[in-house]
């Protein structure tokens, strides 16, 4: 019971983007005669934005789901395999969460694997296939969320930030827009 979080908690590294945003504004009002604060409330759907008539279950396959999706990941990965570093080797591609436990085709559940290691991990998940290389987990996982951080921070600390401004007691007014 002691591990609930009150509501508007923030992580620390977002609840820094809304502090440093409202320090920021509390120095232009020092500086500058402002007398409102106008904020758009942004949410970002970003395969929406690269495709516009996707619907349903196309989400699950990601931005670039299909023939491309390789060699984005042969690219990305510098064709080595993540998990023992083979180079010059046929690689596979990896689900990091296996499909079998709920793992999309999102391009951030795949990785690449050397076929021993893909056979070796088989669908097992990938805390219980490198548990004994943490750094190796930290570094895979880390790559897999890149693409989506910034996005989702904007998504995270909108309304945290819309309710920081308010608090300064100049009118706020608001536009909501999805991109």
């Amino acid at each position: 019971m002691n591990r609930k979080r009150k509501e508007g908690w923030l992580a620390p590294s977002l609840q820094h983007r809304v502090d440093t945003t409202l320090t920021w504004v509390k120095r232009l009002i020092k500086l500058a005669p402002i007398e409102s604060i106008a904020m758009e409330l942004v949410r970002f759907d970003l395969q929406k934005q690269e495709n516009p008539e996707i619907s349903g279950a196309e989400y699950q396959y990601g931005t670039l789901y299909g023939w491309e999706v390789r060699e984005y990941l042969l690219t990305k990965f510098n064709r080595t395999c993540q998990y023992c570093s083979a180079k010059g080797t046929p690689l596979e591609v990896e689900h990091i969460q296996p499909k079998s436990k709920g793992g999309s085709d999102r391009v951030s559940n795949l990785t690449l694997a050397c076929h021993d290691c893909n056979q070796s991990k088989g669908n097992q998940d990938i805390q219980d296939f490198i548990k004994e290389e943490p750094d190796l987990l930290k570094r895979i996982l880390k790559q897999a969320k890149m693409p989506l951080k910034d996005a989702a921070a904007v998504n995270s600390t909108r309304w945290a930030l819309l309710n920081c401004l308010k608090g300064l007691g100049l009118p706020v007014a608001t536009t909501a827009r999805i991109n």
